[in-house]
């Protein structure tokens, strides 16, 4: 069984193309799990409409304010985790599109690995090539301090036998995706497939684009990732 995991927030204006490049590929015994962070516009309208059964809505409130964007995100996709009962999870953004044969690859690879990262090509706001992969120079892995490599939780998919290490999410977790990654590739066993398996909408308004933090901050911040890990090996 799978779990597709996806945490939304107004994404009225792609939602439906995710869902339909994602929905062909399951198995009737397969879940899409969303955690909606309140959703002002027509996005719950929209997933609603495809009265599919597969598909399992959560609604996520977000417990206090903070000054890093990238948290929200985290929190709310800690959510959809957190009710996820399949023994494959898959994390989605609700904007990008999958590849006919990304589940099956990923499948594929989880046979003998706890973890896949793949490779995505990048389209425009209209889900238009621009000719560039976002790993273009090859998958590269973390190393202890959290410098090199860079994943993307929309490219990942891993064993949910996994979940009882990652969760609950550090406090104060900033990005999800490098958690799950940086706890499965240090413990376990990672695949890194070098062809795109989805398209991957890389848009300049994106929050995730346009980041800065001070050194002090980066410091603590993977201080306190690095003991966190610590704790969950022991």
């Amino acid at each position: 069984m799978i779990s597709v995991c996806i945490a939304t927030h107004n994404g009225e204006k792609y939602i439906k193309e995710q869902l339909d490049s994602i929905l062909c590929q399951l198995w009737p015994e397969d879940e899409v799990v969303i955690s909606d962070d309140g959703s002002t516009d027509s996005t719950l309208e929209i997933i609603q409409s495809y009265n599919d059964s597969r598909i399992k809505i959560f609604y996520f409130k977000q417990p206090n304010k903070t000054s890093h964007t990238h948290i929200y995100a985290s929190r709310n996709f800690e959510n959809a985790l957190k009710h996820a009962k399949g023994e494959y999870i898959f994390l989605s953004d609700q904007d990008d599109i999958w590849m006919p044969n990304k589940v099956a690859v990923c499948l594929e690879a989880l046979t003998q690995n706890d973890m896949i990262v793949h490779n995505m090509e990048i389209v425009n706001d209209f889900g238009e090539c621009i000719g560039k992969t976002l790993y273009s120079e090859g998958i590269k892995k973390q190393n202890l301090w959290m410098i090199g490599g860079t994943y993307y939780g929309c490219a990942l998919a891993f064993k949910a036998k996994w979940l009882k290490r990652i969760l609950p999410f550090p406090k104060n977790l900033v990005l999800h995706d490098f958690w799950i990654s940086y706890i499965i590739e240090k413990l376990g066993k990672a695949y890194y497939e070098i062809n795109p398996l989805m398209y991957y909408r890389y848009r300049d308004e994106s929050v995730s684009h346009n980041v800065s933090n001070s050194v002090y901050f980066k410091i603590k911040y993977r201080l306190s990732i690095v003991f966190a890990l610590l704790r969950r090996m022991l």
